[in-house]
């Protein structure tokens, strides 16, 4: 059976690109020219969101560099505590709403040392997969699109984010 599946997983993008020229070219569609053509613009749109990937990651550099975000979360473990949130997670709850690869890489930590069954490390899954990074978002998005003013999004984003981190703690601590 896995066997099956990998063969299936290995033939499905090929298999996808195959039908959809044999379709452009039923339709006498001309199939190269619009390959070209979509190649130009994909690269355009990299282009246009390479700056702001830059910053970015730029500034989550710097606030890894500077201590700023170890400061926040010695700051924060007393409040957490009571809440009885593991010391292991601050750095992922910090760091989720910026950056999606370098908190998976905290998640890897988190698993490398409570396990994976254990509270921190069923959250740290949880709230990896369903939280979203909000500020790389917006940051990302609005400044391709030219966005300036954007209104609620930060705040909607930022409440939707911290709901999706107390539900990921609460589901994790009854199940």
């Amino acid at each position: 059976m896995t066997y099956l599946f990998s063969v299936i997983t290995a033939a499905f993008i090929p298999a996808m690109a195959a039908v959809i020229i044999a379709y452009g070219l039923s339709q006498k569609a001309p199939v190269y020219d619009y390959f070209i053509e979509g190649a130009r613009k994909g690269l355009e749109t990299a282009l246009d969101i390479l700056p702001f990937l830059i910053g970015i990651f730029l500034a989550i550099n710097c606030l890894s560099a500077s201590g700023l975000l170890n400061l926040v979360n010695r700051v924060l473990q007393p409040f957490f505590r009571l809440f009885g949130v593991p010391p292991e997670l601050l750095p992922l709850i910090c760091l989720r709403a910026i950056s999606g690869s370098g908190s998976l890489i905290i998640v890897k930590d988190i698993l490398e040392v409570t396990g994976p069954d254990s509270y921190a490390g069923r959250a740290a899954c949880v709230m990896a997969g369903g939280c979203e990074t909000v500020i790389y978002v917006l940051a990302l998005y609005f400044g391709v699109t030219g966005v300036k003013k954007t209104r609620h999004a930060l705040a909607g984003g930022l409440i939707g984010y911290f709901t999706g981190v107390i539900v990921s703690l609460v589901i994790c601590k009854f199940l």
